[in-house]
C-alpha cells in the first residue's frame, strides 16, 4: 500500500514538473503548419515553375490565437486554395510561394508571413503574440515594454523610410522627377497614415523591425518593405 502511495506521489510531481516547465517555457508550445506543399506545375499554356506553400498557426486554442489563426487562414490560406484550384484547372497561378518565419522573445512570438504575386508584389504580415498573457502584441505594447518612445520611433521610421525611398529613386534627375511623380510618392512614404500603419516585430537579432509600404515610381503604386527604425538593447 506504502509503495502505491510513493509512487503515486512520484507521478503527481513529475507532472506537476512538467506542467511549470511547459508554462516556463513558451517556446515548447509550437507553431504548426496549415499547408506544408511543395512541387512543380506547369500549366495549360506551358508556365511552369516549382511552388512552395506555408502557412502558420499558432499551437492555442485561447481566444486571442485563434483570432489570429483564423485571419491568417483568410489571408494566406485562402491564398494558396486560390492556387491549387488554378492546378486542378490547369490554369496559371499568380502566387507560386508562401514562407514564414518566426522570432521570440522571452514569452512573445512573432510570426512574419510573406507570399509573392504578379509583378514582382510580395504581399507581408506581421503577428505578434503572447502566450502568457494571451494578448495580441501591437506597436504601443513592443515599444512600450522596450522603454521606446513612440513618437522618436514615428520619426525615425519616417526618415528611414525617406532613405530608402531616395536610394531606389535618388538618380532620377530632378527635372524629371516632378512628371514621374516622384514627390508625390515620396509624400505618401513619408504620411502620418503610412507611418502609423506600419506594424512592427523583433527580428531573430533583437532588432526591432516595421513592415511598411514604400511607394513607387513603376509597377504597383506601392510595395512592402522591412524598414530597421533604431535598435535597442
Amino acid at each position: 500500500m506504502r509503495k502505491t502511495s510513493v509512487f503515486m506521489m512520484i507521478l503527481i510531481l513529475l507532472i506537476i514538473c512538467n506542467v511549470t516547465s511547459f508554462a516556463d517555457n513558451p517556446r515548447q508550445k509550437p507553431v504548426f503548419e496549415l499547408y506544408s506543399v511543395e512541387g512543380f506545375y506547369e500549366d495549360s499554356v506551358g508556365n511552369a515553375e516549382t511552388y512552395s506553400y506555408h502557412v502558420p498557426q499558432i499551437f492555442s486554442d485561447t481566444p486571442t490565437a485563434k483570432e489570429i489563426n483564423a485571419e491568417i487562414a483568410e489571408r494566406f490560406g485562402k491564398r494558396v486554395e486560390e492556387q491549387f484550384q488554378n492546378m486542378k484547372d490547369g490554369f496559371s497561378l499568380w502566387s507560386w510561394h508562401t514562407e514564414w518565419h518566426s522570432y521570440w522573445v522571452d514569452s512573445e512570438l512573432f510570426l512574419l508571413i510573406s507570399a509573392d504575386e504578379e509583378g514582382g508584389f510580395k504581399d507581408y504580415a506581421v503577428y505578434g503574440y503572447d502566450f502568457v498573457t494571451d494578448s495580441r502584441l501591437t506597436n504601443e505594447m513592443i515599444l512600450e515594454q522596450r522603454g521606446l518612445d513612440a513618437e522618436l520611433y514615428k520619426e525615425n521610421l519616417r526618415e528611414k523610410a525617406q532613405l530608402m525611398f531616395e536610394d531606389m529613386y535618388g538618380t532620377i534627375p530632378q527635372e524629371s522627377r516632378e512628371g514621374m511623380g516622384y514627390y508625390t510618392q515620396l509624400e505618401k512614404t513619408i504620411s502620418d497614415e503610412n507611418v502609423e500603419d506600419a506594424v512592427l516585430f523583433v527580428d531573430g537579432s533583437g532588432e526591432l523591425e516595421a513592415v511598411m509600404r514604400i511607394y513607387s515610381l513603376a509597377g504597383a503604386d506601392w510595395y512592402y518593405h522591412l524598414v530597421t527604425p533604431f535598435a535597442y538593447g
